[in-house]
């Protein structure tokens, strides 16, 4: 009886970081949609693109795509049919964690990557191109 109280007691400080994942991510919509709407050299990186990333864990929730287009960027919840590119956590938790050191780390993908927690489907150009555009997205971040 004490080992499954001592277990649960460890799952509850994360019980709510699968919403804290999607709210991450609904956020950075908001970002990328309101760039794409304001920002010239953001509409520029969009130009001849047609790409869609989808971010999700590897059970799929929580999940959301963002769709590329010269001038655009649509971001919807759940997972979509034909992602161009696919970035995957192994939860939210690790997920959720990953992206607030991301800013300071850039390397925390890639180790995440190299130890399979993070895995990549489709394009790796595409996230390639994505990563160059962190520069529009983090607070602070280009100015013109």
């Amino acid at each position: 009886m004490a080992n499954r109280q001592a277990g649960s007691c460890n799952r509850q400080p994360n019980k709510g970081t699968p919403m804290k994942f999607a709210l991450v991510l609904l956020i950075l919509g908001w970002r990328l949609r309101w760039l794409a709407w304001r920002d010239a050299g953001f509409r520029k990186q969009l130009e001849n693109r047609d790409v869609v990333m989808q971010w999700r864990t590897f059970n799929g929730k929580p999940a959301r795509s963002f769709h590329f287009t010269p001038g655009k960027v649509v971001s919807k919840g759940g997972l979509h049919g034909q992602p161009t590119v696919t970035l995957n956590f192994k939860d939210a938790n690790y997920a959720f964690r990953t992206l607030q050191v991301a800013g300071k780390n850039q390397m925390a993908f890639m180790e995440g990557m190299q130890a399979g927690d993070i895995k990549i489907e489709g394009d790796p150009g595409q996230l390639m191109w994505f990563m160059t555009l962190m520069k529009f997205i983090m607070p602070g971040g280009k100015k013109k």
